[in-house]
């Protein structure tokens, strides 16, 4: 996942799905993809989304439709690395603090700020992601350091031992 290619918006609002999607259609580098129901989302997983902004109430589509939660569960269970970010029309802590316990990567309410926070969520998911590689790069530089310092630890032994190098080194 070094970059962000596809985006789904999951909400059961055709309306408030597709200002979204037009304000994320100024950015050409994203593929968006609009469902209406936390099922047509599930079914869909195999275009490896991303990002995911998950509508948390799902009122419109049945009272049989998966709510937001038991949605952000299943994707995180069958892909752990897609960042989901709720979405909701509710401002209550609660409401946020349980979609963050699931492994949400942020809450929205939606009001008028919804569309920028949404851009903003999606450039702290990019930096997130660089530095996280960078993490793993610095990781492996140092495991390597660690390799290389242990081998000529070894090799330095290994000479001594053989009486190719010993205490004297003749400047002395």
């Amino acid at each position: 996942m070094n970059q962000i290619k596809t985006i789904f918006i999951v909400d059961d609002d055709p309306t408030q799905a597709m200002m979204l999607q037009d304000y994320l259609s100024k950015y050409p580098s994203f593929t968006v993809h609009v469902f209406g129901s936390g099922e047509e989302c599930l079914k869909n997983l195999s275009l490896d989304p991303q990002i995911i902004f998950l509508d948390y109430n799902f009122d419109m589509v049945g009272k049989d439709a998966l709510d937001g939660i038991d949605i952000l569960k299943e994707v995180k269970k069958t892909n752990p690395d897609t960042e989901v970010v709720m979405f909701s029309g509710q401002d209550k802590i609660e409401v946020a603090v349980n979609s963050m316990k699931y492994g949400a990567f942020d809450y929205i309410v939606k009001n008028e700020s919804a569309f920028h926070r949404s851009e903003n969520v999606i450039f702290n998911i990019i930096k997130r992601l660089k530095v996280m590689q960078e993490a793993k790069l610095y990781k492996r530089l140092t495991m390597l350091l660690g390799v290389a310092l242990l081998a000529m630890i070894v090799i330095t032994i290994l000479l001594y031992n053989a009486g190719l190098i010993n205490q004297n080194p003749g400047w002395m």
